[in-house]
């Protein structure tokens, strides 16, 4: 497998056929554009692919943005990798191979949002590449009308992640939680953990009502840590289905 830059409008219209199979997009839901992606990487943005030998397993897009003090960094909108190629350190490849494209800019810093209930993606995010959440933001996108989580609340948490850091060893991670109950709080002497399903999937098959009020009770505790200066470093697999997210007082001033 390899990562390199996506050029052409074959390969774009290729990366838009995989994002709608990720994320089981139906013939007349919206989707990002061949020409859009064309314009992003003739202007400073990044479209990366991850190849199979010749075969399109993965992309990622994004763009450059600034936040209101001035400070400037690259803003992941998407990394999709396609079903049969989970677990092969696909995403992982993407992410860096955005890495390289962005700091060949000179920006330092990137940022993504992700939905907070999803925890193997914020695991990956915060514990796999030592991204930090920051930042959350209530129904981002307005009630879901596309995709696996239709009807839904759009809660997302935003990563920040500093492109100059080397990415954490396993010996550097956050130590592994206790289990907390799903929805539940519970204190780790400066930290505040919070547990969530590990899987948020067989949860909503297994319980859809339980799973809409799961996610306010998410809206609730997260939108009160984070506005309270904290911010979450880690969410660790802590009993058999069930992780753990660590906050931790953010020592950086947000915006």
């Amino acid at each position: 497998m390899h990562v390199r830059p996506l050029s052409g409008p074959a390969e774009m219209r290729a990366a838009v056929a995989l994002y709608r199979e990720v994320f089981r997009l139906g013939a007349t839901d919206p989707a990002v554009s061949p020409r859009l992606l064309i314009s992003l990487a003739h202007n400073g943005g990044s479209v990366v692919g991850a190849f199979d030998g010749d075969d399109l397993v993965g992309f990622a897009y994004g763009f450059g943005g600034v936040d209101p003090a001035g400070r400037v960094y690259h803003y992941s909108q998407m990394a999709a990798v396609r079903d049969d190629q989970q677990g092969r350190g696909v995403g992982r490849a993407l992410k860096l191979g955005q890495r390289e494209q962005v700091l060949a800019t000179g920006v330092t810093a990137m940022r993504w949002s992700f939905d907070p209930v999803r925890t193997r993606n914020a695991h990956f995010n915060l514990d796999v590449l030592g991204a930090v959440a920051r930042w959350f933001e209530p129904n981002l996108l307005g009630v879901e009308d596309v995709g696996r989580d239709r009807g839904m609340r759009t809660d997302r948490l935003i990563v920040e992640w500093d492109l100059t850091a080397d990415l954490p060893a396993a010996g550097d991670r956050a130590p592994k939680p206790p289990p907390v109950g799903w929805g539940e709080t519970a204190r780790d002497g400066d930290a505040v953990l919070f547990g969530l399903p590990s899987d948020w999937e067989a949860h909503v098959a297994a319980d859809r009502d339980a799973s809409v009020a799961l996610r306010e009770r998410v809206a609730d505790v997260m939108g009160r840590l984070i506005e309270g200066g904290r911010a979450a470093v880690s969410c660790e697999v802590a009993g058999r289905d069930t992780a753990v997210y660590r906050f931790v007082p953010d020592p950086q001033e947000k915006h």
